[in-house]
């Protein structure tokens, strides 16, 4: 793959906030991607030290808080969970009702505009773009969202679509269609027509999650560990004409792999019938889990 050759600059991009999401950031580009000139890797993350050995040509890593300055809002509504390690940082998650925001990935967005690249990918760090089922044809088809996992229509008046609809219309006198396509997306594959296109996307995707958390609407999306982002997403991309009269669900081009076990294991929502702990040592025990040594 080494050898691949791209019509176009893609940016592969991961947001991680904690010791064990970063592990599976760094491992991911380190052992499953590869150097070329037109493929470009983003990570967002609370740490930026943590990947200073980390060897990738076209590497970009930024910590959130280099945004803050230029979105005084974020460190206030959107900010990354310090710790010192995989422990204290579930222990804290746990305590104290801490909420990752997924509308972070947006500054994926911003540092692919940066590099002047429109193609981008977004993805969980237990995802992976698979290159040996892409091709340039991919490039030939514009104004596109490929998404990994699922996707349902639903009205953009329920689940709270109704409050990025209004603001939409009031901001930027966008309408959206009665009904839209919801994505479920471990991974996200973004191509639009034009790099104008993919700022205007960011602005206003930004201004959504501001006006959400301003007006204190931002509750809507809450999940058991997450704030959610499809139903927000749902109405821009239906306004933008991202996901207009096109299968979505092109899995093939996305390796997902769920690894609750070593990513959130204080939060696994049941997955597998796995019991929860926030020390991962107890959290073996309680599942009887025995860890492979390598």
């Amino acid at each position: 793959m080494k050898n691949l050759k791209l019509n176009e600059k893609i940016a592969i991009c991961y947001t991680c906030c904690g010791p064990t999401y970063r592990k599976s950031a760094y491992d991911k580009i380190k052992n499953y991607y590869f150097d070329n000139e037109n493929i470009y890797y983003c990570i967002l993350t609370d740490d930026k030290s943590y990947f200073k050995d980390l060897k990738r040509k076209n590497l970009i890593v930024n910590e959130l808080k280099d945004f803050y300055c230029l979105f005084p809002d974020l460190e206030k509504n959107e900010h990354f969970l310090e710790s010192s390690s995989p422990n204290d940082y579930s222990e804290k998650f746990v305590s104290g009702g801490y909420l990752f925001s997924f509308s972070t990935y947006r500054f994926n967005l911003l540092q692919a505009i940066r590099l002047e690249i429109k193609n981008v990918v977004l993805m969980c760090t237990d995802t992976a773009f698979d290159f040996t089922t892409f091709s340039n044809d991919y490039f030939n088809h514009k104004n596109r969202i490929y998404n990994a996992v699922s996707e349902w229509d639903r009205s953009s008046l329920e689940s709270g679509m109704n409050h990025v609809v209004n603001r939409l219309n009031d901001k930027f006198n966008l309408s959206v269609d009665k009904n839209v396509r919801v994505l479920d997306a471990a991974g996200r594959f973004f191509i639009p027509n034009n790099l104008f296109m993919l700022k205007k996307f960011f602005i206003i995707w930004n201004d959504v999650i501001e006006h959400l958390y301003r007006e204190k609407l931002i509750s809507t999306y809450y999940g058991s560990y997450v704030v959610n982002d499809e139903y927000i997403l749902a109405p821009i991309y239906n306004t933008l004409k991202l996901s207009t009269d096109i299968d979505l669900h092109v899995s093939r081009i996305f390796d997902v792999r769920h690894n609750v076990l070593e990513e959130r294991y204080w939060r696994t929502g049941g997955y597998n019938g796995l019991l929860e702990h926030s020390n991962y040592e107890e959290f073996l025990k309680l599942n009887k889990i025995v860890k492979k040594t390598k």
